[in-house]
């Protein structure tokens, strides 16, 4: 396994990226809008875009929930023990990873993965969609509403906005921009900026 990250070191570098989470707000977006555009999937993301470049998983029940999705994404990004994918060696939670040959931190969500996967493919701009970090009214994700993460305002989003402002400290010292397009997000260690700025600016 290790052969094949290391062919992803640096592939596009200079590059811009959207990374597309699984918040409320990504129901917003025209999909339409990032053709011709690279784009890495996280999660469930690939019920309304199953076409990304690439793709993040972490959670064990989703190989099981969708399987013929994730066996159709273009590559996948998992962790040790998955059922399939390129799988990364797990060496804990909070940390940032600049070689994915030793291994990743998960940062408590498959966000703070993805960015340290984009960060080590070499991209300059990345952009984030549907990175809200919280619930807007009864929904929990753009799908509607998972029940086992309907308290997460209180106990994960927590510790999330902790590791994703850890990243974004630690990527200071690097010429490596991220970007929050979520219009409803509270997050704020990524500059805020709208979806069409982005698309402007790739």
């Amino acid at each position: 396994m290790m052969h094949q990250i290391k062919s992803y070191k640096n592939i596009h570098s200079g590059k811009n990226i959207f990374i597309m989470a699984s918040g409320t707000s990504l129901s917003l977006i025209d999909f339409s809008m990032l053709k011709n555009r690279m784009v890495m999937g996280l999660n469930r993301s690939v019920l309304v875009y199953p076409s990304p470049d690439y793709h993040c998983t972490m959670d064990h029940r989703l190989f099981q929930m969708y399987p013929e999705l994730l066996r159709n994404v273009s590559q996948l990004f998992t962790l040790e023990d998955r059922p399939w994918g390129l799988e990364l060696k797990f060496l804990g939670g909070e940390g940032f990873s600049f070689d994915l040959e030793e291994g990743i931190y998960s940062g408590y969500t498959v966000s703070y993965f993805a960015l340290q996967v984009a960060v080590y493919m070499g991209f300059k701009n990345i952009f984030f969609l549907g990175l809200d970090l919280r619930h807007d009214k009864n929904k929990t994700h753009f799908f509607g509403i998972d029940f086992r993460t309907q308290n997460h305002e209180q106990t994960e989003f927590p510790r999330m906005r902790k590791t994703l402002t850890l990243g974004a400290k630690i990527l200071e010292s690097t010429n490596v921009k991220v970007y929050n397009c979520s219009p409803i997000s509270d997050l704020d260690c990524f500059p805020k900026i709208k979806f069409e700025e982005a698309l402007e600016m790739s």
